[in-house]
């Protein structure tokens, strides 16, 4: 009965909407050169419309707009003499919103004489200009559209070949076998604190996203072998970009969902200046009906988030305002007042848990000529979380404390940067700035006396200094070059790291691709490892060193018909000062990083290793013809050596991990999309140190047998994704109604192992069953 309701809501939009005839709106720009940033002028840019093209010319400034163009998907074009032609594929027109692109165009080392070729497809083409290997771009559409990335960028990453993510409840991503907390977020060139809600100090993910899909451009995702801007990482980075606000037209958003309800604005401060501001922002859903007084019993998570984006256009330059703020709470021990289905031996813990944070950038950028211009760039970030754990058993006949603390870090940040244009060959690029960390760490833990014994005590203040240099040379249209340099010095440890990194495109033919990337890579432990203080009160972690790696990859790239690709990339990475226990000789610092807390209350010595190496495969066909689909697989081994000096699995080795997903796209009428897309996942579980029985079998006790540290995996990950998707355009605003069940087939895939010695068995838990959730997003 609910599903005709549905379905009958549906169709009269549809119907009532098609009264309006066929709604239209702008497709409006900027042409750039992509290494310079400078604007391109009166370069042509057009779409195909029934065979016929509509265009016209960039101004002075390299802006264009295309007006009046009828909604659904356009190919956009761009030609200018002495540049590769471009084109960005099935651009989606809404009737409510301005459609707002960049074009970075290529200049060409060898100018011919100019005739008409139409370009093709290159949409896996990275933003950055010095990204050689491991590296693609991806569209906010594509957060969007993806079935089960619940507009999540770092969900959707889960697609892409060499990364997984076995937990239902978080989006901590393993990176070829690498932990998750040597993930590095940047946004629009900041580097930024964990961006998610209930995220942990020391951590880089969290069950819920703060940043706002809405406000994305297209951005890149790293897997390894970065260029030489980007430092203090191991793994991956997401290099995410804002996008500037509407800066002729007012236009508004309202979103209710699953995920939250949400409004967003943008538009102008002044159409002569180009000025303009991008603001959205969210509140938790259940949170909302909460507050209304619908009660759900405990547990239910609270969270808000707020990001802004000013941009001015200066005269010989560009200011731009960055903000991101996020808080958020739960407090489940509620939800253990109802004991009905308790039996004697159960027990559980009571969390309450509540963070907030905060950032805030400016980007000044001086503009000396067509060829040269300097960034400046100042950052504020403020991260804290508070931290309570108690143990619960059977009808709280027991309640023991566990830990309670705060954690909190602030970091002013500086970083200037300097690009520069010898000629149409060589470009160079190099940049110095400091982090400023004013650490303030309070917490403890709680004896079986329920004794309270600290594990730290710090108010510090450390400081990070750093620089690099790139250098990209172009022998021919086919063939680049970009050797680099990064470095870093750390006062608190006094270590530093000087890092040659060197990266290779070469274009074999008009389809085929061959890239390279090696170099040398290092990160800073947490300072919750820094500060750790043992029972004498001492800080035994205070002179730890980087964690270093040396990283290569290769990849061969070959686009075998339109839209079209087939990606084989073949990876080794070696690490080593990789800190590891001497107490527990069999673990090390490369199993932490992907839980609400990690415990990292250990003495540490750098003397670990560890080795990640494999294969990975993508086959893709980008959005053309009303359809996609990407096809991912990857084979992997990653393994570490703990104090003992013995190589075992890493508790992220998964061995494998295959993706299939795509959908398809029907036009009703004049005004409407549906779409319906998929998505299967299946993985190797992560591993896990079994529990083993100690005593006589009057006074037991439970210990985990280390013998067996890692050797085997949880059962493997599977599951199954849909989403529904209706998009209405009327003639001066637009809709969008969208529907998706995660874990179709309600596959059991186990969350946690314990063993609960009362009942003297082994105890599994599970994620998500079958998962319901959907929405509504309004353009005007």
């Amino acid at each position: 009965m609910k599903i005709k309701k549905i379905s009958s809501v549906i169709l009269f939009f549809v119907l009532s909407a098609s009264i309006f005839g066929q709604s239209t709106q702008n497709i409006r720009g900027r042409v750039i050169e992509k290494n310079t940033q400078s604007p391109i002028p009166y370069a042509h840019v057009w779409i195909l419309v029934n065979g016929n093209a509509t265009g016209t010319a960039t101004d002075t400034f390299g802006n264009f707009v295309l007006e009046k163009i009828s909604v659904g998907r356009h190919d956009v074009y761009a030609k200018a003499i002495g540049y590769e032609d471009f084109l960005v594929g099935n651009v989606l027109v809404y009737s409510g919103r301005e459609t707002v692109l960049e074009i970075a165009m290529i200049e060409k080392v060898t100018n011919l004489q100019e005739i008409f070729v139409r370009p093709s497809v290159d949409k896996d083409a990275p933003l950055s200009k010095m990204a050689s290997a491991s590296v693609r771009m991806f569209s906010t559409e594509e957060a969007n559209r993806y079935a089960g990335s619940l507009g999540d960028p770092a969900r959707m990453a889960v697609n892409f070949a060499g990364v997984t993510s076995t937990n239902d409840q978080r989006n901590d991503i393993i990176i070829r076998g690498n932990s998750p907390a040597g993930v590095l977020w940047r946004l629009d060139g900041f580097d930024i604190p964990n961006p998610n809600h209930f995220g942990a100090m020391g951590g880089t993910g969290g069950p819920i996203g703060m940043i706002n899909n809405n406000q994305l451009a297209n951005s890149d995702f790293y897997t390894g072998a970065f260029p030489a801007e980007f430092g203090n990482v191991t793994s991956g980075v997401f290099d995410l970009k804002l996008r500037n606000g509407n800066s002729k037209k007012q236009e508004f958003l309202i979103s209710m969902g699953f995920s939250g309800a949400e409004v967003g604005a943008e538009g102008y401060f002044s159409k002569k200046t180009n000025a303009s501001y991008l603001i959205n922002a969210r509140y938790s859903f259940l949170g909302l009906l909460s507050v209304m007084g619908i009660n759900f019993g405990g547990g239910v998570p609270e969270y808000m988030d707020l990001c802004t984006k000013i941009n001015v256009p200066l005269k010989k330059g560009n200011f731009s305002f960055v903000t991101l703020l996020g808080a958020s709470k739960i407090k489940p021990e509620d939800d253990m007042n109802d004991t009905t289905l308790w039996i004697p031996g159960d027990f559980g813990q009571s969390t309450v848990m509540k963070c907030y944070q905060l950032f805030f950038g400016a980007n000044y950028t001086h503009r000396f000529n067509g060829n040269t211009r300097l960034e400046n760039r100042f950052s504020y970030q403020k991260f804290e979380s508070s931290l309570s754990n108690e143990y619960v058993e059977f009808l709280f006949a027991s309640r023991q404390k566990n830990f309670s603390g705060t954690m909190g870090e602030g970091k002013a940040a500086w970083m200037s940067s300097v690009f520069h244009r010898f000629n149409v060959r060589n470009f160079f690029e190099a940049g110095i700035g400091a982090d400023f960390f004013m650490t303030d760490l309070h917490d403890q833990y709680y004896d079986s006396s329920q004794i309270a014994i600290p594990m730290h005590n710090a108010s510090n203040i450390s400081f990070l200094t750093k620089l690099y240099g790139q250098w990209q040379h172009r022998f021919n249209d086919n063939v680049s070059i970009t050797p680099g340099l990064y470095g870093h010095f750390y006062a608190l440890t006094n270590d530093f790291s000087i890092e040659p990194r060197i990266g290779l495109q070469w274009k074999t033919s008009s389809t085929t691709s061959i890239n390279f990337g090696t170099g040398l890579y290092s990160q800073l432990q947490p300072r919750l490892v820094y500060f750790y203080q043992d029972e004498n009160g001492i800080l035994p972690n205070k002179s730890l060193k980087f964690t270093r790696s040396w990283q290569t990859a290769l990849g061969f790239n070959w686009k075998f018909a339109k839209s079209f690709r087939f990606k084989p990339e073949i990876y080794y990475q070696y690490l080593y000062n990789v800190p590891v226990i001497p107490d527990i000789p069999q673990q090390s610092i490369l199993n932490l990083g992907d839980e609400m807390y990690n415990d990292w209350s250990y003495t540490f010595v750098n003397k670990g290793k560890g080795q990640n190496y494999g294969i990975e495969l993508t086959i893709e066909k980008f959005m053309d013809k009303h359809y996609y689909f990407l096809i991912t697989a990857s084979l992997y081994q990653s393994k570490y050596t703990g104090y003992d000096k013995i190589e075992r699995n890493t508790r992220f080795n998964g061995n494998y991990a295959f993706n299939v997903l795509g959908g398809y796209e029907w036009k009703l009428g004049k005004n409407h999309l549906l779409s319906a897309n998929t998505k299967i996942t299946y993985m190797g579980g992560k591993r896990y140190i079994p529990i083993t029985i100690i005593g006589d079998g009057v006074s037991e006790i439970t210990d985990y047998d280390y013998s067996q540290t890692f050797t085997n995996r949880l059962p493997d990950y599977f599951r199954v994704d849909l989403n529904l998707n209706m998009k209405t355009n009327l003639k001066k605003w637009a809709f969008e109604v969208y529907f998706e069940v995660n874990n179709v087939t309600a596959h059991k895939n186990v969350w946690q192992r314990y063993y609960n010695a009362k009942k003297q068995e082994e105890i599994y838990t599970y994620q998500y069953g079958l998962m319901p959730m959907g929405g509504v997003r309004i353009y005007f």
